[in-house]
């Protein structure tokens, strides 16, 4: 099992996210898109030597792993407020 991801991580992607308006979009495909999110975490994974790296890794990471996934979304539901 993968290492939690720190808030600051939450933080830098939260922001990413806000600056292009995916902020909501992203946490409802956390909150409402399970079966999805393995897909996502593949074709990250897939991509990782072509663009991106271990940043890829880390959001791959972060949607096979549940607790993590729910915890991201309520991030980004809390920071929105």
């Amino acid at each position: 099992m993968n290492a939690p991801l720190q808030d600051s991580e939450f933080q830098r992607w939260a922001s990413w996210l806000r600056s292009r308006g995916l902020a909501g979009l992203v946490r409802w495909l956390l909150e409402a898109g399970d079966p999805l999110r393995i897909l996502g975490a593949q074709a990250f994974y897939f991509g990782q030597p072509f663009w991106g790296g271990q940043r890829l890794s880390s959001i791959a990471a972060l949607l096979e792993d549940d607790a993590q996934a729910k915890a991201f979304a309520a991030f980004l539901e809390d920071s929105d407020s």
